[in-house]
């Protein structure tokens, strides 16, 4: 091989190889500016952020110590805030809501975290995982919800036997 075919070809793959990284790039960058959004609403109750899980249209963060979760859902539009003393909240459980597509057709419509407030007269307060109006399928939205829904769950459990002690 001669040196202009070697040179050629480290720019084709160079040329072939940018796109890829570019993107993974500007996820990082978004991935980052959703962290550093979710720290600084933390900050603001006092909070800190220990445990965290950044996805492209949510982060969610946990202060242990605390004992809060601090929520952020994007959205081409907006960005909601939520901040969650686990104090107020009874119970955590998985929302899956799905829409019918026909006769006996569905599909996953919504995938919420359901934290169900202590008294009788307060509304739950729900943290949206996925909605099919913003993202076309769920891609590790599943795993996450879970591994968090135990998470909560645990220090509730925890706090509840705290409480009982």
């Amino acid at each position: 091989m001669d040196l202009g075919t070697i040179i050629i070809g480290v720019i084709c793959i160079a040329l072939c190889a940018l796109p890829f990284v570019l993107t993974n790039k500007n996820k990082k960058n978004k991935e980052k500016e959703l962290l550093n959004s979710l720290k600084d609403f933390a900050k603001q109750h006092n909070s800190e952020i220990t445990d965290y899980e950044i996805s492209e249209s949510y982060a969610i963060g946990l202060d242990e110590t605390k004992r809060t979760i601090s929520f952020l859902q994007k959205t081409k539009e907006n960005v909601d805030l939520q901040f969650i003393e686990l104090n107020t909240i009874k119970n955590c459980e998985i929302n899956n809501i799905s829409k019918s597509l026909g006769k006996n057709e569905t599909t996953l419509d919504k995938l919420n975290l359901k934290l169900n407030v202590i008294g009788k007269n307060k509304p739950s307060i729900t943290l949206e995982f996925f909605n099919s109006d913003i993202s076309f399928q769920p891609v590790n939205e599943f795993d996450s919800i879970e591994k968090w829904n135990k998470i909560i769950n645990s220090l509730l459990q925890n706090q509840q036997q705290n409480k009982a002690a």
